[in-house]
């Protein structure tokens, strides 16, 4: 059993489920279980409980909530709180939040490793791509200080010409959809940039002046 914030969480058949949640947001919540670490199970729902009990958000049937990069989605089974998450080709929700976790860790170690602190793309900030970004090519990518609907992202391939004006804007989800081998470097904080031919990551302090 763990306790968060007087928050008990109890592992029941294969879920995680809460105890006291009920009287914040009138409902309890579970997650279910499957190959990661109870730890980063605990922390997702951490991130959630203390959503919960910061803001006492009214919670309706199939409302979705982001988890840093990735989106959940809330469904109500026999009166608790279920937590389901976006399938990583954007086919769906499915139940649990295996993918989501991955997204996030993996986002994490990337900073980690750079010795940044993650900023997190959100599903509805938007990303500057040019052709070939979503059909697999390899990209050169740059992250500038951006409006808050922005990531701050530019993502290139060889078929760029230099003109700005062929470029387009597209939602982050609709990249990470298509680009799962991308979405760990998303995170890195402005002035990052990376080349995912080699892996290349650096940070460029122009970006920023």
């Amino acid at each position: 059993m763990r306790i968060i914030r007087t928050i008990r969480i109890t592992n029941q058949n294969n879920y995680l489920i809460t105890t006291g949640l009920k009287r914040f947001i009138g409902f309890e919540l579970r997650l279910m279980t499957c190959e990661k670490d109870e730890n980063q199970y605990i922390q997702l729902l951490t991130y959630l409980i203390n959503y919960f009990l910061d803001y006492k958000p009214i919670i309706n049937d199939n409302q979705t909530i982001a988890y840093h990069s990735w989106i959940l989605k809330f469904i109500f089974i026999n009166k608790t709180i279920n937590l389901f998450e976006a399938q990583s080709n954007g086919d769906g929700f499915i139940e649990g939040a295996e993918y989501g976790i991955t997204v996030v860790s993996e986002q994490i170690k990337e900073c980690q490793d750079q010795n940044s602190i993650p900023i997190f793309p959100l599903f509805n900030q938007m990303i500057v791509i040019s052709e070939g970004v979503l059909e697999g090519d390899f990209v050169d990518a740059v992250r500038y200080p951006s409006p808050q609907h922005m990531t701050g992202w530019w993502l290139t391939t060889n078929l760029y010409n230099n003109d700005i004006k062929t470029l387009k804007t597209i939602h982050y989800h609709h990249l990470a959809f298509k680009r799962p081998d991308l979405i760990k470097y998303l995170a890195l904080p402005f002035g990052f940039r990376f080349l995912s031919e080699n892996k290349m990551i650096w940070f460029d302090e122009g970006v920023l002046s």
